[in-house]
């Protein structure tokens, strides 16, 4: 991160924005911190799984989506639909735990640092360490652990770096993602490019391998939920001129996930018609045959990098 400054956390010190929001029934505030470059760029944050929820262009432009049912739809057992949820230390339904793993949904998370960059890039990062919560997903009860979540935003970037320090006696194995919903205009019009000729695993086939052939993936209102196989990068591209390139590092493979027309209705926290808004587009360690295996006190980063352009 190389801050110009580092600080502990308090609101008076942060060169940042800290609020909180009224969600749910309104009865629960969620903490909010809110990240403002000099050229106008914005990301929000809020400490309930680290969870990144908001990034704007200087113009006001929304990159991410965000159901339109928030805040009202805020279940603390349920996690944020839309954003990006952090999926540790295990990626969708791979392993016996809770799908995406207990980071996303843990109210645990402390913030423990803030600065600004020579450049006044602002940044924040998170904190969490094992608890009777992590202790008590399966496999994990001798598991000791401290992960942290960094957010950076820049005038046409959002830097996003997450660290596992394995603190046990034993080895650490996991899987994960950064699980981005980037807002499109129309996921029919929406192409993702930097993927063709590459093998991917197709879950609506079982994870039959499959050797992409087009020159970019199309959507059609069919569900896609598809996992690549160790990738560069890869870009977002639709017909206004919008470009997200999504670079990462410490991440090997790339999802890409909508659910579809038909089977929208099976997600109570989206609003009607809103699989057409959205696509996933992330870095994960996927497979759980081809894990993350981290040595006792080693430790691991993942990083991300959303660029966005106008033509």
């Amino acid at each position: 991160v190389n801050p110009r400054k580092r600080q502990p956390y308090s609101p008076a010190a942060m060169p940042v924005t800290v609020t909180s929001m009224a969600v749910g029934d309104g009865s629960q505030q969620l903490p909010i911190v809110q990240l403002a470059h000099p050229s106008g760029a914005t990301c929000e944050v809020t400490p309930y799984g680290a969870h990144v929820y908001s990034w704007k262009m200087p113009d006001g432009q929304e990159q991410l989506y965000l159901t339109s049912k928030w805040p009202g739809c805020f279940n603390p057992a349920k996690g944020i639909r839309g954003g990006i949820p952090v999926c540790w230390p295990q990626f969708s339904e791979t392993g016996p735990m809770a799908t995406h793993g207990f980071l996303r949904r843990s109210q645990a998370w402390q913030i423990t640092e803030s600065g600004d960059k020579e450049d006044g890039t602002p940044f924040v990062t998170f904190r969490i360490t094992d608890s009777e919560e992590s202790r008590g997903a399966v496999g994990w009860a001798e598991m000791t652990f401290a992960v942290t979540v960094t957010v950076m935003v820049e005038a046409d970037k959002l830097r996003h770096v997450m660290g596992v320090e394995n603190t046990s006696e034993k080895e650490m194995v996991f899987t994960g993602a950064l699980h981005t919903y980037f807002a499109v205009e129309d996921v029919l019009q929406a192409r993702v490019s930097g993927l063709s000729g590459q093998t991917y695993l197709d879950k609506l086939q079982d994870f039959k391998p499959v050797v992409d052939s087009e020159a970019s993936i199309s959507f059609n209102g069919e569900k896609m939920d598809r996992s690549y196989c160790k990738t560069g990068p890869v870009a977002i591209e639709e017909p206004s001129g919008r470009k997200l390139v999504i670079e990462k590092e410490g991440w090997g493979d790339i999802v890409v996930w909508n659910i579809g027309e038909k089977d929208e209705g099976s997600m109570a926290d989206m609003g009607t018609g809103e699989w057409q808004r959205y696509v996933c587009v992330e870095g994960g360690v996927i497979r759980p045959e081809s894990p993350i295996v981290l040595p006792a006190g080693q430790a691991w980063t993942g990083i991300q990098v959303f660029t966005c352009s106008k033509s």
